[in-house]
């Protein structure tokens, strides 16, 4: 969590978006993990059935895991994607590297 809201205060002046989207808490539950988090980033609450159907198709892809990474480019094509956390944002970084983010 810190790290994206690492890179939405250092790039968002440049255009680059950090979106959370949580699919399974409370509204309560979240916010106060946001709070607790210091995350100032927009971040969308849905735990509908359709949510839940919509991220079902994306698992297929493999992508199962919390949390789920998506870099997706100006042209709005996915650029990377990953899940899990390992330490670091050097993944990232990296793309918005590759992208012209730096």
């Amino acid at each position: 969590m810190r790290h994206l809201q690492q890179i939405h205060a250092t790039y968002r002046d440049r255009g680059v978006v950090v979106l959370g989207l949580n699919r399974s808490d409370d509204k309560d539950i979240a916010k106060q993990f946001l709070d607790d988090n210091g995350a100032t980033f927009p971040t969308v609450l849905e735990s509908s059935a359709a949510a839940h159907q919509v991220m079902a198709k994306y698992e297929t892809f493999g992508m199962s895991a919390v949390p789920l990474t998506y870099v997706i480019d100006r042209d709005g094509k996915v650029a990377g994607a990953w899940y899990g956390f390992s330490g670091n944002h050097d993944e990232g970084l990296r793309l918005l590297r590759k992208l012209g983010g730096e």
